[in-house]
């Protein structure tokens, strides 16, 4: 079963305390497609897309994504495949992220895995400016090899 906005009074990762809702993809559950949360995120079931998530999203230890994540807060005691970027990131020790990560910070707890590239990224950054720049300076590399 899937609970999408179950209210719930917390401090949000914004800094705002008040009303949030929190989106639950519940164990057993697929979910193919986009999603935007301004609420928490929690996923325990399995979910293929992209993800922009306002306040923290959490991958549970029985979840899995193959997809992309845009967020403050990203934590993830299940797996990750694919591209994120993100304030912070969390690697519980039963987590497993392996693509690509632009973060600000990252911690790996002791049994966490990580296997991919990671770089800095700052919120005010757009991912397709960055892709865009790295596009660039490939693209400046090897024309002088073409001539």
């Amino acid at each position: 079963m899937a609970i999408f906005n179950k209210i719930t009074t917390t401090p949000s990762v914004t800094g705002v305390t008040g009303v949030t809702a929190v989106t639950i993809i519940a164990n057993g559950n697929r979910f193919v497609g986009d999603i935007e949360v301004t609420g928490q995120l929690q996923v325990d079931g399995l979910m293929e897309g992209s993800i922009r998530a306002e306040d923290a999203m959490t991958i549970g230890s029985q979840g899995s994504i193959n997809g992309r994540i845009r967020g403050h807060l990203v934590q993830v005691a299940g797996h990750f495949e694919g591209e994120i970027w993100c304030d912070d990131l969390v690697i519980f020790p039963t987590g497993e992220v392996s693509g690509q990560v632009h973060c600000r910070q990252m911690v790996v707890e002791n049994g966490g895995s990580f296997i991919g590239q990671r770089d800095q990224w700052s919120p005010e950054s757009d991912d397709s400016d960055a892709d865009a720049q790295q596009s660039s300076a490939l693209l400046a590399t090897i024309e002088p090899l073409l001539e």
